[in-house]
């Protein structure tokens, strides 16, 4: 199934959204729209995907005029977005070059925060949970690493691979069944850590069908770039300085080890207006971004710049 399918599935009965891929308007209902469209990145296989945990909206609990669920940006106009746009230019990536997803592509019903299991399971669309939507853009992606952020992201990625146990039986039911982080830490994964996909959890038959020859992807699980953990505004000695450091280091290792490509020795600004996309329209084209929310990046980005990140 390739970006477009997906599309029409995840959107099914939303005429609006089915004409417009670019979302230049909210996708109904209103108070949690669907986040996945262009804007999340280019419909082609990509060499690196992020999962998120679900859409923020910059602590206006779905009343603000910032964050994914009001910009339909993925990581738009927030603290968490602005951090992650340093972390992609650290490791010399773009939007244009990278898919955005979440485990949740809406802002939860407590307004904000990760998702629960609850609402994983429900459906989307035409999709019986949202572990299957993310499961079909893993295959459309193709990625070779894929970065999962927070302990959400990173459950739901290892979840969506295994939801059959054959070819034809689903596992899940009217809750998601998601690995614990013991399980996933004794089965080799490490925080900050690019890691082969673990043979303990590998995925299930219809997904490896469907992946094909070529090998599965490298999981890097970093820290969520939120506010709660990585804010520009912190000072150096605190944690919040030290987690985006580490998140950083361990981006710019990854796609060095795993992709084989040099990061650069000094990032590049967050890009304003019109940077060239590699086919087709670009992210930083759409106009929520050249008046609201790259603005907003390149704020923080100065704060992360005086602070040598």
């Amino acid at each position: 199934m390739n970006h477009s399918e997906i599309f029409r599935k995840a959107h099914a009965g939303h005429a609006t959204c089915l004409a417009d891929e670019w979302h230049s308007a909210p996708c109904p209902p209103p108070a949690h729209p669907l986040v996945w469209s262009r804007r999340n990145g280019p419909w082609r296989e990509l060499a690196v995907l992020f999962v998120g945990a679900a859409p923020g909206n910059a602590g206006g609990r779905g009343a603000g005029d910032m964050g994914a669920h009001a910009t339909r940006i993925p990581f738009g106009g927030d603290v968490a977005g602005a951090n992650l746009d340093v972390l992609l230019a650290s490791a010399g990536l773009t939007r244009d070059e990278v898919f955005l997803v979440a485990a949740l592509n809406r802002l939860p019903d407590a307004g904000g925060g990760e998702p629960t299991a609850r609402e994983l399971s429900q459906p989307v669309g035409d999709y019986e949970t949202s572990l299957h939507l993310l499961r079909d853009t893993m295959l459309a992606a193709h990625p070779r690493l894929v970065v999962t952020l927070g302990n959400v992201a990173l459950r739901a990625t290892i979840a969506a691979a295994r939801l059959a146990e054959d070819a034809g039986r689903s596992v899940v039911s009217d809750r998601v069944s998601m690995p614990s982080l013991e399980r996933l830490k004794k089965a080799g994964l490490a925080r900050s850590v690019a890691a082969a996909w673990p043979v303990a959890h590998a995925p299930d038959p219809a997904f490896a069908e469907a992946w094909g020859p070529r090998p599965l992807p490298h999981v890097l699980w970093l820290t969520h770039p939120s506010a709660q953990n990585m804010s520009p505004h912190a000072r150096v000695e605190t944690a919040f300085h030290t987690r985006m450091l580490e998140a950083r280091d361990a981006l710019r290792a990854a796609v060095a080890g795993v992709l084989g490509v040099t990061p650069p020795a000094m990032r590049k600004d967050v890009p304003l207006e019109g940077a060239a996309a590699v086919s087709g329209r670009s992210i930083y084209d759409l106009a929520e971004w050249r008046d609201a929310v790259g603005p907003r990046h390149a704020t923080l980005d100065r704060l992360w710049r005086s602070k040598g990140v």
